[in-house]
């Protein structure tokens, strides 16, 4: 679709919402008008249009990255953070490839798929931005919602769902670096010392972000709700 009819169907939307029907507009609609705004001129901007172009980056730079899907859109991230993007979300999304949800052929797919593919793609953005001076405000979180099981079940070696221990890596954007914190039992099936709960992750995340993590969201009824509920910061995960 032009960003001439993007523009049309835009003045289209506003005259309706402006008609005589619609004279008493809420803040909300307001509010959306914005954000429906800001989506336009994301699509319309020639800094998104050149951030979508991986043909701009060299072959070797593609290669490192890993001609795969996962490795593509981890190159995309960076030339988004580069464009001026405030946040960017990598999925590894179910396709062709293997999926993290290993409830069978645990190690086959984490050696010959998973794991190659993640290196490739993690190593290159951290060393990326880096070498482009990003990284100290850059802010890289991996993570999942939840660990695999210590034991392996009967079905093809795999290992099913397990929320009890699990481990994520953090880098950049004001965490120190080279640090392990905490740690499980022998066989990674509890924490052993220094854990954390999810919404501790949330409120150290939130914390370097610049975001109060101890304030409160009010509902319609005018009800209140912790951001997030009993999380801490980890003062000794910050540089």
């Amino acid at each position: 679709m032009t960003n001439g009819r993007l523009a049309s169907r835009r003045a289209l939307l506003s005259n309706l919402d402006h008609s005589p029907g619609e004279a008493r507009r809420s803040r909300a609609v307001d509010s959306m008008d914005g954000l429906q705004q800001k989506a336009l001129e994301l699509l319309s901007s020639e800094a998104s249009h050149k951030a979508l172009r991986l043909s701009e980056e060299s072959p070797a730079t593609r290669e490192s990255y890993g001609r795969n899907r996962y490795g593509q859109s981890t190159l995309l991230a960076r030339r988004l953070i580069e464009a001026g993007t405030r946040m960017v979300t990598i999925s590894w999304a179910p396709d062709a490839n293997a999926t993290w949800d290993t409830h069978s052929g645990n190690f086959q797919k984490l050696k010959t798929t998973l794991l190659p593919q993640f290196d490739a793609a993690c190593a290159s953005l951290l060393t990326d931005l880096d070498e482009r001076g990003m990284l100290e405000r850059t802010l890289v979180a991996v993570l999942g919602d939840f660990g695999r099981t210590p034991k392996i079940n009967g079905n093809n070696a795999g290992r099913d769902h397990w929320n009890y221990c699990y481990s994520l890596m953090l880098f950049g954007g004001g965490f120190k670096q080279g640090l392990i914190h905490g740690s499980s039992n022998k066989i990674g099936a509890y924490p052993e010392r220094s854990p954390m709960i999810p919404a501790d992750v949330i409120a150290t995340l939130y914390h370097l972000l610049g975001i109060d993590h101890e304030q409160l969201l009010y509902d319609r009824l005018d009800r209140t709700h912790a951001l997030v509920p009993a999380g801490n910061v980890a003062a000794d995960l910050i540089a």
